[in-house]
């Protein structure tokens, strides 16, 4: 995933943001722990947020501990003390679907981004290869995700629901994975398709700029037909994805409201109701600059 979902730390008590930074720093050491060192540069605010809500759906609290940081040993942070699963199932997760895009970075990018790729392509197919003897359902999630994704990609789909679809697909089954409780899975099940269709909007506004330049596909580009970089032009394609992303958020949040959640409730709030909105503002600011 991109990075995208992340709280908006000013909001956040004291305490909710030691929890955050805990459960951060906890999927930090599982990637090393599991995958080797380089494993934690593949580290993201998305897949945070999906170790916390695993953790969030469990009845025993998981309880915290003061541990030395990897990086900097000098100093030290929470880790999460107990956690049944979820953050190897969280650091699995993110170690399948970054080695998808990196099969996807030394298919489509140039010289340079292939050379990078097949240098530390070695490392993340034997991590890759050891999730998913772990997880071998997750591994098949992915895998038709990332299928279905590049053959709407390379249709040059114009259809902004239709081309966020299998992203949305993917966190759904992501979300509500290993769920028993069948009310519970369907709205796992929804809040992660709302979000996942989020995560995939968000990043067509992020690059709208760069893929107009390069000519490189985009859903917005193509649903609008833009083919000639003009402010207006742009602008108008901005606001209907804007249309679309605040309607994602406004049902992942309706989503969050029915889950039964032992834990954690405030920081969620704080992620989708603040988090992902200024997330917006800012690429949206950024993109401005650029037109100027």
């Amino acid at each position: 995933m991109f990075g995208y979902v992340k709280a908006y730390k000013p909001d956040l008590r004291m305490a909710e943001y030691e929890i955050y930074k805990a459960v951060y720093c906890s999927l930090c050491r599982e990637l090393g722990k599991s995958y080797g060192p380089f494993a934690k540069f593949i580290l993201s605010y998305d897949f945070t947020f999906l170790a916390l809500l695993k953790i969030a759906a469990q009845e025993e609290c998981p309880g915290y501990k003061n541990m030395r940081c990897s990086f900097n040993p000098l100093h030290q942070c929470k880790r999460v003390q107990k956690d049944n699963g979820a953050l190897k199932f969280s650091a699995a997760a993110a170690m399948i679907l970054f080695y998808y895009k990196l099969k996807d970075t030394i298919h489509d990018t140039g010289f340079l981004g292939k050379t990078a790729a097949r240098m530390v392509y070695p490392i993340f197919l034997l991590a890759r290869n050891s999730a998913k003897k772990q997880f071998p359902a997750l591994e098949a999630l992915v895998a038709s995700a990332m299928d279905a994704q590049t053959a709407l990609e390379n249709d040059n789909c114009a259809s902004l629901d239709q081309a966020a679809d299998p992203t949305a697909k993917l966190l759904e089954g992501l979300f509500s994975y290993g769920e028993k409780d069948e009310t519970q899975k369907r709205v796992l099940a929804r809040l992660g398709y709302c979000m996942g269709k989020w995560i995939y909007l968000m990043d067509a506004v992020d690059d709208l700029e760069d893929d107009l330049k390069k000519g490189n596909y985009n859903p917005i580009l193509a649903y609008t037909k833009i083919k000639i970089k003009k402010s207006e032009n742009i602008e108008q394609a901005k606001q209907i994805a804007v249309s679309l992303l605040n309607m994602s958020v406004a049902e992942a949040a309706a989503s969050l409201e029915l889950l039964r959640l032992e834990r954690y409730e405030d920081i969620f709030r704080n992620i989708l109701y603040v988090g992902l909105p200024e997330g917006l503002n800012v690429i949206l600011k950024k993109e401005k600059k650029a037109c100027k």
